[in-house]
């Protein structure tokens, strides 16, 4: 048997991409390592160390929302604007720079409003980043191979998940600055590949002058904007994820912070064995039931955390949890990119970051309530959180346009 022949498909699969490509999932897999090492724990630091009630933790994120939100718009903007390549290097430089400030604050302790405060900076940048790193992808790939390289950039991404959340766990004990300090290193490593490596992808061929509506001109396409109605149903329940999924995980089910370390280095893991596997699955079904079966696989995999009484049964529901990210994600993204005309990609992008980042801030805000309410009743709590996901299933299969990709 020739020795090679296992690795021929990789082979191919790295040879179907040029350099920029494998430079950008590099840079995702290595901020990942940093974002994922201290990301999980903020809620827990504001909650815990600090006494800030669930209620004003999710306020927090809330307020964040707005502050995201138009970050993913001026993102998006930008990157049609001005380029793609200027706003990854002035959002990631911003961004580290935001990492080290809040390493400052956790080890000068400021007030919960001041770590608040630099937290709304940390989802800017972020923000502003995203539209610009999503429209180069789409820039570099044909229109047939954009679920895959998706999902290829997503298994980079959640690599990094895979390791830094572990590594999160240990460092968390000796400082919770210390997982900004880590994550501030990964980004300006990030930051110099993409300065040393990336080229811009596309020249701007926005001639218009820039009128603040015309920003949200997205929103006027109706099949799109239908779209996004549905996934910020499902954005909400993605939101449980690093904050009432992790507060109630140690509270309620009584795991320790390396645990919950471990909990979600699990999610980085399954991403990486069964992204690829999801993703030639949602090509072979179709975009719409892509959608469908991802909202499905949250649906069930949150539902089930309200029958937890183990670690071991916790990541049980994380992994069905996992499955529905690794469905919806790349199909959600490959889908905006295709509904958008060639020269708005970044401006439906930062539209659908919008989207997205309003879900992943009203699901904290919504999950904060329920958890104070509802602490004992986590069959109940859990159930409302998954039926927005079941309800966003049905959407997309009622709804969704099979001639849109």
């Amino acid at each position: 048997m020739d020795w090679r022949r296992p690795f021929a498909g990789v082979t191919r699969l790295i040879r179907k991409y040029d350099r920029q490509f494998w430079t950008l999932l590099s840079v995702q897999l290595i901020v990942a390592v940093g974002f994922g090492a201290a990301m999980p724990f903020v809620s827990l630091y504001l909650h815990e160390q600090l006494g800030a009630p669930m209620t004003v933790v999710g306020t927090i994120m809330l307020v964040s929302a707005l502050v995201a939100s138009g970050g993913r718009i001026v993102g998006g903007e930008i990157a049609d604007r001005i380029g793609r390549r200027p706003l990854l290097l002035g959002g990631i430089s911003c961004r580290a720079l935001a990492f080290a400030l809040m390493a400052v604050g956790i080890h000068l302790r400021w007030s919960v409003w001041t770590i608040g405060l630099i937290f709304l900076l940390i989802r800017l940048f972020g923000a502003a980043v995203r539209p610009g790193l999503m429209a180069i992808v789409a820039d570099m790939v044909d229109k047939d191979q954009r679920v895959e390289a998706y999902a290829l950039f997503r298994i980079g991404s959640n690599a990094g998940w895979a390791v830094g959340p572990a590594i999160g766990g240990f460092l968390v004990a000796v400082s919770y600055a210390s997982l900004f300090l880590l994550t501030t290193v990964a980004s300006l490593i990030g930051l110099v590949l993409v300065a040393l490596f990336i080229q811009e992808s596309r020249r701007s061929t926005v001639t218009e002058r820039f009128v603040l509506s015309r920003v949200l001109d997205a929103g006027r396409d109706r099949r799109f904007l239908t779209f996004c109605a549905w996934s910020v149903l499902l954005f909400i329940v993605m939101g449980q994820f690093a904050s009432t999924l992790a507060v109630f995980s140690t509270g309620a089910i009584g795991i320790s912070e390396a645990q919950l370390g471990l909990l979600f280095m699990v999610n980085g893991i399954v991403v990486v064995l069964l992204q690829w596997p999801a993703a030639r699955l949602s090509a072979r079904v179709g975009i719409r039931w892509g959608l469908v079966l991802g909202c499905l696989g949250y649906a069930l995999g949150y539902f089930s955390v309200g029958w937890v009484t183990s670690f071991g049964f916790l990541i049980g529901s994380m992994v069905l949890i996992t499955l529905g990210e690794v469905t919806f994600s790349p199909t959600a993204t490959a889908a905006v990119a295709s509904m958008a005309p060639e020269d708005r990609v970044g401006r439906y992008m930062g539209f659908f970051g919008l989207t997205e980042a309003l879900g992943w801030s009203l699901g904290p805000f919504l999950g904060g309530l329920l958890l104070d309410r509802m602490a004992g009743q986590p069959v109940l709590l859990w159930g409302i959180i998954a039926s927005l996901g079941a309800a966003a299933a049905v959407g997309f299969s009622l709804s969704y346009d099979r001639k849109a990709v």
